[in-house]
């Protein structure tokens, strides 16, 4: 950001809202928008302009800046109208397009208050996607965002993924989404072709018989391989539907400790977590090289 020469301003080019008569400092955006604020105000908010507007410049301080020009002269009237509270901000839930604009903005500038509203206001926001999300959280080291993108685009199908999205999220990251997609499917159709062990109870009659039925029951349409491959659930949904799961020739002691085995694990550790420990790991494999 560096000081404009000065220049006799048209009126044409002052912004309709933001050129205040009374305003100490003259900012201009790259297509030649004239913005006319308060220098005090600007400087508390922002810690970029802060030092900027402070520091001992022979003669007198800056009152004419030219904002950079890698953004647009929207994103800079989003910038100003969160620092001087204009009343566009008052809407309940900002269009995405301004919350954007916003942490971009404000993360450049330093202005905290401005990144934490964007960053609140986004977090739920319903037009926020999981490609969007994952650009964002690479951009800002918003590693939460990360972690609940990778998860939502795992629950897609790759193929639904269009070549605008892939761009978003980068090749590095779409490489790892490929390879996880992978990686989880072979580890789902394992689980559903190998049964888990069968647990018994002391009263068990007969544990070859039990164990068989629970066996034959887990790779039929209707048990464990069925649910995995042709209702396409993931491990965790499939924790939830295990519950109502019919064996016939199973005792229902030895079924319901079987079950329980399943999603709790021996040492707390639920088999069926292995699919969210693969994908954890990626996304976190990814976080670490930003």
């Amino acid at each position: 950001m560096a000081e404009s020469p000065k220049t006799s301003s048209k009126a044409a080019l002052r912004h309709s809202t933001l050129y205040w008569p009374d305003g100490t400092l003259t900012l201009k955006a790259e297509d030649g928008t004239l913005y006319n604020v308060n220098r005090q105000l600007l400087a508390l908010k922002s810690d970029c302009f802060s030092g900027m507007l402070t520091l001992p410049i022979p003669g007198h301080p800056p009152s004419n800046l030219e904002l950079p020009a890698h953004f647009s002269a929207a994103e800079c009237q989003v910038f100003l109208e969160f620092v001087f509270n204009v009343l566009p901000w008052m809407e309940d839930t900002p269009a995405l397009g301004r919350l954007c604009a916003l942490l971009k903005t404000c993360d450049f500038f330093g202005a905290e208050s401005g990144t934490r509203y964007a960053i609140h206001h986004l977090e739920d926001h319903p037009e926020l996607g999981p490609v969007l999300r994952y650009e964002l959280a690479e951009k800002y080291h918003i590693d939460r965002w990360a972690v609940r993108a990778f998860f939502e685009l795992m629950s897609e199908s790759i193929l639904e993924l269009s070549e605008a999205d892939e761009k978003c999220l980068g090749w590095v990251a779409y490489r790892s989404l490929v390879r996880t997609h992978a990686t989880v499917a072979q580890y789902r159709l394992g689980l559903a072709l190998f049964p888990p062990d069968a647990v018994h109870c002391h009263f068990c009659y007969d544990n070859n018989y039990c164990g068989n039925s629970w066996a034959k029951n887990w790779v039929g349409i209707s048990g464990g391989l069925g649910t995995l491959l042709r209702d396409e659930m993931s491990g965790s949904e499939l924790r939830e539907a295990l519950d109502g799961m019919e064996v016939p020739g199973m005792t229902g002691e030895c079924r319901l400790l079987t079950i329980t085995s399943i999603q709790d694990g021996p040492t707390g550790k639920s088999l069926l977590r292995k699919e969210e420990d693969i994908i954890e790991e990626a996304v976190q494999a990814l976080i670490k090289d930003w």
